[in-house]
C-alpha cells in the first residue's frame, strides 16, 4: 500500500499559481478597479457605427484606394469576418457611409430646426422663428468642422462611385431630394411670413450648389476664399430672394 505523504513546503507550482490568480482575475473583471478587462462586448449598433466611421476615415485619408476590408477592420479594431455580418457587399457599406457622411447630421439638425428654436426668446422680437430655423440649417451646412479637406476626399471618392453604381446613384437621388425639399420648406416659411412669392425649391437647390462649389474651391486652395466669404455668399443669396435676414450668428 502506497503511503500518502504530505507535500513538502516550498515554491508554489505553476498550476497553483494559476489557481490563485483566477479569483483575482474574476475580481478585476467584476469592476473593483484593480484592472481593466482586455475585451468589451459592444452592442451590434455600436459595432456597425464603428465600421461606418472607420470606413469614412479611410476614405478621407486615401480615397477609394484606402477603402479596403482589411484597412477598415483594422481601423475599427474588429475581426475581418465581422464586416460581412453587417454589410453583405461593398455597395451596402458605401451606401451607409454616404448616408452617414453627408446627410445624417444635417437631417438631424433640420428636424430640430422644425421645432421652436431654444434661443428664440433670447433674440430681438422682430426676428421670426422661421428665420432662426433657416439660419440654424445654413450654419450647419457651412460648419468648418464639416467643410474640411478630408471631407473633400470623401466627397470625390463617393461621387466617383455614384457614377458607376446604380444602387448608390439611387440612394443619392433619394437623400438629395429629401434634403432639398426640407431646405425649401424652411425657405418657404420665411417667404410666407414676408408675403413674398418665391420659387423655394430653386432657391434651395442653388443655395446647396453655391455652398458645395465654394467649399470645393476653399478645400483645394484655402487662400482662395475664407470661411467668412463662404458664409457671406450663402446669406447674400438668401437675402437677395427673401430680403435682409435679421438674425445671423457672429
Amino acid at each position: 500500500m502506497t503511503e500518502m505523504r504530505p507535500r513538502k513546503s516550498g515554491p508554489a507550482t505553476r498550476g497553483e499559481n494559476a489557481a490563485k490568480a483566477k479569483p483575482a482575475r474574476k475580481a478585476a473583471a467584476a469592476g473593483d478597479g484593480s484592472a481593466v478587462p482586455r475585451f468589451r462586448r459592444e452592442s451590434p449598433e455600436k459595432r456597425r457605427e464603428a465600421l461606418i466611421q472607420a470606413a469614412i476615415r479611410c476614405l478621407g485619408e486615401g480615397g477609394m484606394s484606402a477603402f479596403r476590408v482589411e484597412r477598415i477592420c483594422a481601423e475599427a479594431k474588429v475581426s475581418l469576418g465581422l464586416i460581412n455580418h453587417y454589410f453583405p457587399s461593398k455597395t451596402d457599406l458605401l451606401i451607409a457611409v454616404y448616408r452617414a457622411a453627408f446627410y445624417d447630421d444635417i437631417n438631424k439638425i433640420i428636424s430640430q430646426a422644425r421645432e421652436e428654436p431654444e434661443g428664440a426668446s433670447l433674440v430681438d422680437a422682430s426676428v421670426s422663428s422661421a428665420e432662426i430655423r433657416l439660419s440654424e440649417v445654413v450654419e450647419a451646412m457651412i460648419d468648418p468642422a464639416y467643410l474640411k479637406p478630408s471631407t473633400l476626399t470623401v466627397w470625390l471618392a463617393l461621387w466617383g462611385e455614384i457614377v458607376t453604381s446604380p444602387q448608390l446613384k439611387q440612394e443619392h437621388k433619394l437623400l438629395y431630394r429629401q434634403f432639398l425639399q426640407a431646405c425649401a420648406q424652411l425657405i418657404q416659411a420665411v417667404a410666407d411670413e414676408r408675403q413674398k412669392a418665391v420659387d423655394a425649391m430653386a432657391i434651395a437647390r442653388n443655395l446647396i450648389a453655391l455652398i458645395d462649389g465654394l467649399f470645393l474651391e476653399r478645400a483645394l486652395d484655402s487662400r482662395a476664399l475664407s470661411h467668412a466669404d463662404l458664409r457671406r455668399a450663402a446669406y447674400d443669396w438668401l437675402a437677395f430672394h427673401l430680403g435682409p435676414l435679421g438674425w445671423l450668428r457672429d
